[in-house]
């Protein structure tokens, strides 16, 4: 442990805490997981060892596990989440993240799992998820790929490469229109001399809704994350009604209490518009999950705002003492230090 770990240590302590507890008023760490990493297969993520130990290292600062309702509800009822609330969510749906959800279950730490429903009915797979696939699968070592209108040349030598060109892949297609999106992977695939698989390879099954709902009675909530796992800012209106409102049906159709909280495909600013909000005010939904690497906010003027409400979202970091930063009120000090300097 360098120092710099121990540093952070000290200052997301339970002793310093209630220190710095004003600066953190109405804001709530929310963290987001996807998958458990298995380096065989070329799925990444965390491992479980890591996840465990987060959570011990969270709960010995002084952090309070949290579910995503307990925020959203103290939301709507004009009360300020706690500063040192931490929530955990896992977006998709695959079947990995059964495990995952019981590894926080067994630290008495609440987890949500965003489900992607299309996945789960075995209508698809996701699109992001066969791009990657193909990635994987290609025996090419370079390739020039046409994505809509933009020629790509891709390097696919050493793993690094093949990461990087994924990347640029996605955001190429993250970027045009959506309504024939899955054609699109397709198209992409044959230009790497891949075959896509109609049904999801092993490393990629999702949960199955009896799985879901052994994992309800366990605790674990669910949320709505689309039916296609699409953009919806390159999605027509009424596609985008769709999106929202199959999905968030299907949860209620399957499962006993699920959470009417929707989290956006891939959840960046650009992915999703004030119409899309409307929709989901629309259709009943109270909040709605973004990728915004920020605390989730509602301060002391809670009454003043009108459903539904952002919860923006941490990826999960890679270094405890990165949890740690943003599981306490150190990443908004150093906000508020950001935001000083610029002010200059």
């Amino acid at each position: 442990m360098g120092p710099l770990d121990l540093v952070i240590r000290a200052l997301s302590s339970r002793a310093a805490r209630p220190l710095f507890r004003r600066i953190m008023r109405g804001r709530s760490t929310v963290f987001m997981l996807h998958r458990i990493e298995a380096p065989e297969t070329g799925v990444g993520g965390h491992s479980l060892d890591f996840v465990r130990e987060a959570l011990e290292r969270l709960r010995a600062s002084g952090a309070r596990f949290v579910s995503l309702r307990q925020i959203v509800e103290a939301y709507a009822n004009s009360r300020v989440p706690g500063d040192d609330w931490v929530a955990f969510t896992i977006d998709d749906g695959f079947a990995d993240q059964a495990e995952l959800a019981r590894t926080f279950a067994a630290y008495n730490c609440p987890a949500t799992i965003f489900l992607i429903t299309g996945m789960l009915d075995k209508q698809l797979w996701p699109w992001d998820d066969r791009l990657a696939w193909a990635i994987q699968q290609t025996s090419l070592q370079k390739a020039d790929v046409l994505v809509g209108e933009r020629h790509r040349h891709v390097a696919l030598h050493t793993p690094a490469q093949r990461h990087h060109s994924l990347e640029q892949l996605r955001n190429d297609c993250k970027s045009i229109p959506n309504d024939r999106l899955f054609e699109l992977i397709e198209a992409i695939a044959r230009q790497l001399e891949v075959n896509i698989p109609e049904a999801a390879p092993a490393e990629f099954r999702s949960l199955t809704w009896d799985e879901a709902r052994a994992l309800e009675r366990q605790g674990v909530e669910f949320g709505p994350h689309s039916v296609t796992h699409r953009i919806f800012s390159r999605l027509t209106a009424e596609e985008a009604r769709r999106e929202i409102a199959v999905s968030w049906q299907r949860l209620q159709d399957e499962l006993r209490r699920p959470l009417p909280v929707f989290a956006w495909p891939t959840g960046r600013a650009a992915d999703y518009t004030s119409r899309d909000v409307a929709l989901l005010r629309e259709l009943g939904l109270t909040a709605h999950a973004t990728t915004d690497a920020d605390y989730s906010y509602l301060g002391p003027r809670a009454a003043d705002l009108e459903a539904p409400y952002a919860l923006r979202r941490f990826s999960l970091p890679r270094r405890i003492r990165d949890v740690l930063q943003y599981g306490s009120w150190i990443e908004r000090g150093k906000q508020l230090a950001r935001r000083g300097m610029g002010s200059r």
